[in-house]
């Protein structure tokens, strides 16, 4: 995977949102928040024949996984790489008086690959817009619970206090919930 697409996509849902804040500054109240987690399995065993490989993630647990025909470059991979997987989420929550709005999914950047004769690799973004009512807001926990599309309640957790002070029942917010995925498998550490 090249090393465009891994800044694209480490960065991609913070970069994402920070343009959607950027986007919605003009609202009443505006904010953000996000995470990274990076998780990673070094691989034990290859069966190029059977297309199984055997991980040892972080704990020691070791599992055998069978790869499908859709993971491009499978003779890449040898006992010793690593698998390495990185979820980006990014929340940006405005509050928006009165303003009904629509709920949306959106692929903001489709499943990108690795490049015939690289390690297997695959990225991807998404962004779900949510127009939702505020049904309670717990400053204690930090949650927010949403009525959103259908009538389904949703409890958001809200990471900092300061996205959530002005938030009552009652009002009309818009999140927006965005997400990057990227898998890829590296050489050996050296």
């Amino acid at each position: 995977m090249s090393n465009t697409m891994k800044c694209m996509l480490a960065a991609g849902a913070f970069a994402f949102a920070a343009s959607a804040g950027a986007q919605t500054a003009k609202a009443v109240d505006a904010a953000m928040a996000g995470d990274v987690v990076t998780l990673t399995a070094k691989i034990e065993a290859v069966d190029q024949v059977n297309r199984t490989v055997t991980l040892k993630d972080a704990n020691g647990r070791v599992r055998t996984m069978k790869v499908g025909p859709e993971v491009k470059n499978f003779a890449q991979v040898k006992a010793g790489d690593e698998l390495v997987m990185k979820h980006a989420e990014a929340v940006a929550l405005e509050l928006k008086k009165g303003s009904p709005g629509r709920s949306a999914v959106t692929t903001t950047m489709p499943p990108q690959a690795a490049p015939a004769g690289a390690k297997p690799g695959v990225a991807t973004a998404t962004e779900t817009v949510i127009v939702a009512n505020v049904q309670s807001v717990d400053t204690k926990t930090n949650v927010v619970v949403l009525e959103g599309p259908g009538g389904k309640y949703l409890p958001v957790k809200v990471k900092n206090p300061a996205l959530i002070k002005d938030v009552k029942a009652g009002d009309s917010v818009e999140v927006r919930y965005i997400e990057a995925l990227v898998v890829e498998v590296v050489g050996p550490k050296k």
